[in-house]
């Protein structure tokens, strides 16, 4: 901790320089393979670097059955670059060819064509999703069961945005000349690449013009719900039957089955585009969709095109070291194995005083936002009752559970992942295809741990999970420096503590506040629909206003951030009223060579340390287009003169940036 500072900074007047100024020092800039850098972005790099060792040391295995072979001959197939060098674009080129062959490269018969073929294809041979995406979810009608889920399938750039900046910024010269040098290594002429470019980026342009922003598909309770029957009629140009019945051929797909859309308008003009566009237009941008997926497992060429632009948007100067980008790629088609591997390597011992240490904390916790939310004088009687309930039926999940953890289990889930030797672009589809076997099976037979698994495989952070509304804990976040049972309460409440408390928060404010105790969502008219939004209506009216007038962000930023900045205002509250609780049953000390900080001080050190970061210029820019957190130190600066704890942990006097004189009192 005492490293990460910088003691000669007033805390009451710059507490991020206060807290991280020695962090700042050390890390001046992102390392190079990196646009931003964090205890975050660290964590996680540490968890592939242990994965990697597990890796390395698995024991030798004779059967291709077996989870540990098929981890091992995928890592070394990604790592087997003299194969992927040899093969070129070759293997692109041939799914290409078996697509019907792409325009841009005059290897394409305009009238034989089908696009409706072609999307099928796409979706279910190779995970590829032009226009729209299709995914399995729990049904937000009834937790045992599941749903497809149709939506925006995003663009080529962070946001629809970046489709409107001027023709020289940075953003549209580096992802024109993404798209020319692609399909000009793959062989197009120069002309042909040229002006594919052009026509393939206003093509884009389209999609991106009809494209909701982000913020507007928030609300889960303005999704509806549809039949496949229905669908035929709203989008008649996409055949979404054959799409679906050829990604779930086994769960009985027909008219009759339903499918969740959280923007049926948008999927309306996707199908107006598709009646209205060209075959050779719709043919490229399809096939461009295609190759954009599967460049970064092509040879070095390919690679390179993609790390430019990558470059030119992030300010990352470096691609990921192979082995980094390996374990990403295994983490992808085998996180709930490796996850679990992980869990089973940790001594027992720690696992269960771990578990011990958090579920404390999760009971305290508990107890403290019950009493926050009972004595809210703001809130209607009937928001009260079910945010209660909430709360007092929110479960905790630390690591798997060991019906999880069994060789039975774990088999049978990747029983249909195949793996070959050395063939790397081969993997990649096969787990493309094994993807689609898991969303297959949640649908047809959906079970309990479907709704969380793959959070406790993959968060970085403890988590939420509305649905179950369960919070999930991943070993594998829980260590050091992040983590350890023996840290004191300060240092516990603080780090871990906040996101226990930000779990809580997410469950009783929007949007996940919208989801029962039993997972499911309320209907739109549903009273409790209506008395959420105005209970937030004035701490975010609130926020906004500061955030514009004495933090100078534009109004655009401010609406889109006010309510995570509102919900770590309450997380961070909470936490340390639940740090005071448990506390008081101990008797005061001081901690070793920090003698000179109380406990207050040490939670809000620890928790500001848990911010500590720095990006490019790059990264700031896109945050600041469509991120919805604020940066590290402004959010630090909008939260903490909403704490009086804070105020009174560092006895701020009133002049001070901090000082806590105008408080919205409505914040849980």
């Amino acid at each position: 901790m005492l490293p990460k500072m910088n003691g000669s900074a007033a805390p009451c007047e710059d507490f991020w320089n206060y807290a991280c100024g020695g962090w700042l020092k050390d890390h001046a800039l992102p390392p190079a393979a990196r646009s931003k850098w964090s205890q975050v972005e660290e964590m996680a790099f540490r968890n592939r670097e242990a994965i990697r060792a597990l890796v390395a040391t698995l024991p030798h295995q004779t059967r291709d059955s077996s989870i540990e072979w098929k981890m091992t001959r995928l890592y070394e197939s990604c790592m087997a670059l003299d194969t992927i060098e040899s093969d070129k674009y070759t293997p692109l080129r041939k799914i290409i060819n078996q697509m019907g062959g792409w325009n841009v490269l005059r290897e394409f018969s305009i009238h034989s064509w089908d696009y409706r073929q072609a999307l099928q294809h796409l979706h279910a041979l190779y995970g590829v999703s032009p226009f729209f995406k299709v995914v399995v979810v729990p049904d937000p009608r009834d937790h045992l069961r599941s749903i497809i889920q149709v939506s925006p399938a995003g663009l080529g750039l962070p946001d629809r945005s970046y489709y409107y900046r001027p023709s020289d910024s940075t953003a549209v010269t580096a992802y024109k000349r993404h798209l020319r040098d692609s399909v000009n290594y793959l062989g197009a002429t120069s002309t042909a690449a040229d002006r594919f470019s052009d026509e393939t980026f206003h093509f884009e342009k389209r999609i991106a013009e009809i494209t909701p922003p982000s913020v507007d598909l928030q609300d889960p309770t303005q999704a509806t719900i549809v039949t496949v029957e229905k669908l035929k009629i709203l989008a008649p140009s996409i055949p979404f039957h054959d799409i679906l019945l050829a990604m779930f051929p086994k769960a009985n797909i027909g008219d009759k089955t339903e499918v969740l859309m959280p923007s049926e308008n948008y999927i309306t003009k996707v199908s107006s585009i598709l009646s209205t566009t060209d075959r050779g237009s719709l043919n490229n941008y399809m096939m461009w969709v295609l190759a954009l997926h599967y460049l970064p497992y092509l040879s070095q060429e390919f690679r390179d095109t993609v790390n430019y632009f990558t470059k030119e948007m992030t300010g990352a100067n470096e691609p990921l070291q192979r082995w980094e980008m390996c374990i990403e790629t295994l983490q992808r088609f085998m996180g709930f194995g490796l996850a679990a591997l992980q869990h089973e390597a940790m001594n027992e011992a720690d696992v269960n005083a771990a578990t011990n240490v958090v579920s404390e904390m999760f009971d305290l916790t508990r107890n403290q936002v019950r009493k926050r939310v009972e004595q809210a004088e703001w809130l209607q009687s009937e928001l009260r009752a079910f945010k209660l309930e909430k709360i007092d039926t929110l479960e905790l999940q630390v690591g798997f559970p060991p019906n999880l953890l069994t060789k039975e289990y774990r088999e049978r889930y990747y029983s249909k992942l195949f793996v070959q030797k050395n063939d790397f672009f081969q993997n990649i589809q096969y787990g493309v295809e094994f993807l689609r076997e898991i969303q297959q099976e949640r649908l047809a037979s959906p079970s309990e741990e479907h709704r969380w698994i793959d959070a406790l495989s993959s968060s970085s952070s403890l988590t939420y999970v509305a649905p179950a509304n369960k919070v999930v804990a991943p070993l594998h976040v829980l260590v050091t420096p992040a983590f350890h049972p023996q840290y004191p309460l300060s240092v516990l409440y603080g780090g871990v503590g906040v996101q226990l408390a930000s779990a809580f928060v997410s469950a009783v404010l929007p949007w996940d506040v919208l989801y029962g105790a039993d997972g499911k969502i309320l209907p739109s008219d549903h009273v409790i629909v209506n008395q959420s939004a105005l209970e937030v209506q004035g701490p975010i009216k609130f926020l906004i206003q500061d955030l514009i007038k004495l933090s100078h962000v534009s109004e655009s930023v401010a609406n889109r951030t006010a309510l995570a900045a509102m919900k770590q205002i309450a997380a961070i509250r909470q936490a340390h009223l639940a740090m005071v609780a448990a506390l008081s049953e101990l008797p005061h000390t001081h901690q070793p060579a920090m003698e000179m900080f109380e406990s207050d001080a040490i939670f809000f050190i620890t928790q500001t340390q848990m911010l500590c970061s720095v990006s490019t210029v790059q990264q700031d820019d896109t945050d600041e287009t469509i991120s919805f957190n604020l940066k590290g130190s402004l959010l630090l600066k909008t939260v903490l003169k909403q704490l009086k704890s804070f105020t009174e942990a560092f006895s701020c006097p009133s002049s001070s940036a901090y000082y806590s004189s105008n408080i919205c009192k409505e914040i849980l």
